[in-house]
C-alpha cells in the first residue's frame, strides 16, 4: 500500500474579486470531491494525505515526502498553471499521476493540441487565434464559428452566445470574452452533428472505456458550465442571477454502430498517444453530417467527481467508482515501477 498525497485546488469564493464566477468555480473542486477521492484510496488500503495546491505546495510535499502524488490540481494562476504541480513534483523526484508539464501545457493551450494532432493527420475544426477584436479574420473559415477562451476548461466563457453566424456577432463576442476573462480567444469551424466524450485509461496499452454522447435540447447546442448542486447550496451567495441549466442530457454507452464505435475509439487512442498522455485523459470530439469526426480538446485533468462523465463512464464498464480511480494511481505506480518515470 501506498502513502498517496491527493493534490489539488479547493473553491475559494472569496478569491472571486472582479473574475468572473465560472473562472473561480467551473475547474477547481468541491470539499465532497476530495472527501470522495480520499475514501476511495483508503478503501483500497492506501494512507492519504490532503495537500491543496496552494503558494506553500512545495513545503507541504518536502514535509510529507508521499510515495506518490495523486494529481487533480488545476493551477491558480499563468497560461500553463496545469502544469504547476506536476514541475514541482519533478524538481522534489516525487511521483505523480497522470500527464506530465509538457503534455498538461499543450492540452490546455487548444491552438497547440490542434496543430499537433494535425500533424498526426487527426481532424480538428480549422481554426484562428485572436488577440484582439480589431485582428484580422481569416477568410476561409466558414460560419458558423464557435469562439473559446484559447487556454481554459470546463466549459469556461461558454454560452448560447458562442456560436456565431457573421463578423458582427463574433467581433461582439470576442471583445467580450478577451475583456472579461483577459486571455486570447480561439475562433474554430462549428462542427453541426453529434457530439461525443470518451475517457481513455492506461499507458503501454491504453484502453478507452464506453463512449458518452451529449445529446442538445436545441440545434447547435454546446455544453455550458453548470455549477455542483453541492457548490450552489454551499455558497449562496454567489448565484445572483440565475443558475445556468444544461442544454443537454447524457447516455452511456452511447447508441452507436459498431463502426462508428470502432472509430471513435481509435481517434481516442491515436490522440492520447499523440499528446502524450499519461494514465487518464478524456476527450470531446463530434461528428460531421458528412460521417467525419473532429477531435475537439483533449482533457488529461478531468473531473472525477463520482458524479461525473468519466466515472459514470467506467461505471458503465462494470467499475465501482473506488476501483476506477485506484486503477489511474495503480497505472502510475505500474509506470513508475516499470521505468522510473515520473
Amino acid at each position: 500500500m501506498a502513502r498517496v498525497a491527493l493534490v489539488y485546488n479547493l473553491i475559494h469564493p472569496e478569491s472571486l474579486g472582479a473574475r468572473p464566477l465560472d473562472s473561480v468555480v467551473a475547474e477547481y473542486d468541491s470539499v465532497e470531491t476530495v472527501a470522495g477521492l480520499q475514501a476511495a484510496f483508503e478503501s483500497h488500503g492506501h494512507r492519504v494525505h490532503l495537500l491543496e495546491a496552494d503558494e506553500t505546495i512545495v513545503e507541504q510535499l518536502k514535509d510529507t515526502r508521499p510515495d506518490i502524488v495523486f494529481n487533480i490540481a488545476e493551477g491558480l494562476r499563468g497560461e500553463s498553471r496545469e502544469s504547476h504541480v506536476p514541475a514541482i513534483c519533478e524538481m522534489l523526484d516525487i511521483h505523480y499521476t497522470g500527464s506530465g508539464p509538457l503534455t498538461l501545457a499543450l492540452c490546455l493551450n487548444k491552438a497547440r493540441t490542434k496543430e499537433i494532432l494535425l500533424h498526426y493527420s487527426i481532424p480538428t475544426p480549422r481554426f484562428q487565434v485572436l488577440k484582439s477584436a480589431a485582428q484580422p479574420v481569416n477568410p476561409h473559415l466558414r460560419y458558423p464559428l464557435i469562439v473559446k477562451l484559447l487556454q481554459e476548461g470546463s466549459s469556461i466563457g461558454l454560452s448560447e452566445n458562442s456560436v456565431v453566424d457573421d463578423e458582427a456577432a463574433l467581433r461582439q463576442q470576442v471583445t467580450y470574452l478577451i475583456e472579461t476573462y483577459q486571455e486570447p480567444v480561439i475562433v474554430e469551424e462549428f462542427i453541426e452533428g453529434r457530439e461525443f466524450t470518451i475517457g481513455v485509461l492506461g499507458n503501454d496499452e491504453p484502453r478507452t472505456l464506453p463512449i458518452t454522447e451529449l445529446v442538445f435540447s436545441k440545434p447547435r447546442g454546446i455544453v455550458i458550465f453548470v455549477p455542483d448542486p453541492e457548490v450552489v447550496s454551499r455558497y449562496p451567495h454567489l448565484w445572483r442571477t440565475a443558475i445556468p441549466q444544461p442544454m443537454h442530457h447524457a447516455i452511456c454507452p452511447a447508441n452507436v454502430t459498431p463502426e462508428l464505435k470502432a472509430a471513435i475509439e481509435k481517434t481516442a487512442l491515436r490522440a492520447y498517444r499523440a499528446m502524450g498522455c499519461r494514465d487518464w485523459c478524456r476527450m470531446e470530439m463530434r461528428l460531421a453530417a458528412d460521417g467525419k469526426l473532429y477531435m475537439l480538446e483533449l482533457n488529461p485533468i478531468a473531473g472525477i467527481d463520482a458524479s461525473y462523465w468519466f466515472a459514470r463512464s467506467a461505471r458503465a464498464a462494470g467499475q465501482t467508482y473506488p476501483e476506477f480511480v485506484n486503477e489511474i494511481l495503480e497505472h502510475a505506480l505500474a509506470r513508475r515501477n516499470h521505468n522510473g518515470d515520473h
